[in-house]
């Protein structure tokens, strides 16, 4: 691998990171006025415009980015609101809930605590991850997924770092088969549901941009193992 090579892989290891954490935030708890001045002065609206092909990712930012052009003084209570009805599931839509759990959409029962969560725990231990004590969601929870591919793009930036080829393909390689096999097998039936429920522009962008935005992972991570092997 080249050094410019190495630099590149880098960069955009940061940036997946980055990114999927500021995701990972956004299903965890309502937005404080910090939360939405931070997300506010990212130009969402740029970045959608500077993506070459229309898509998910692109509706997505500019929707989030329109909706924070537009903020006042009650736009924090109004994105609480939609958060709490929605993603606590508070209000249900035919009798069915929107909550970002894994085991209500992939469980006979649309339960929470159920097999698709079992499988999530066990993966996370087997990468020695453990949520922070006090906290009471399960681990098939949207917000740990998309934390546990930050982590694993962090991993990925260290072994590059140490030129651990081997361990750097095992964390691609592992993010690869987490998006298709632990999130998106779910996240379309959740979307559909929350899009439903959802009142704001801005929430109804983030469910768009995340999907987007793990479609667009994929083709980022085939690229980074072609690199990293050449």
């Amino acid at each position: 691998m080249t050094i410019p090579d190495k630099a590149l892989i880098t960069s955009v290891l940061a940036e997946r990171e980055a990114s999927y954490r500021m995701l990972s935030r956004l299903y965890l708890k309502p937005l404080s006025e910090q939360d939405i001045d931070e997300l506010a002065a990212v130009d969402f609206v740029a970045a959608a415009k500077a993506l070459e092909e229309e898509g998910l990712l692109s509706k997505g930012f500019n929707d989030m980015g329109r909706a924070l052009t537009k903020r006042h003084t009650g736009t924090r209570q109004q994105l609480a609101t939609d958060f709490t009805m929605c993603f606590d599931g508070v209000e249900a839509l035919e009798g069915q809930v929107a909550v970002p759990y894994a085991s209500v959409f992939l469980s006979e029962k649309a339960l929470l605590n159920q097999e698709p969560r079992h499988e999530v725990y066990r993966l996370f231990r087997s990468e020695s991850i453990s949520l922070k004590r006090g906290v009471n969601l399960p681990e098939d929870h949207l917000s740990f997924e998309l934390e546990f591919l930050a982590i694993l793009s962090q991993r990925a930036g260290e072994a590059l770092a140490a030129e651990d080829a081997d361990e750097l393909v095992r964390n691609l390689e592992l993010s690869r088969s987490f998006i298709n096999e632990y999130i998106l097998i779910w996240f379309p039936l959740f979307r559909d549901r929350a899009l439903r429920i959802l009142k704001t522009r801005f929430y109804r962008g983030v469910l768009e941009a995340t999907e987007g935005y793990l479609e667009l992972d994929l083709t980022t991570i085939d690229g980074l193992m072609e690199t990293a092997r050449a």
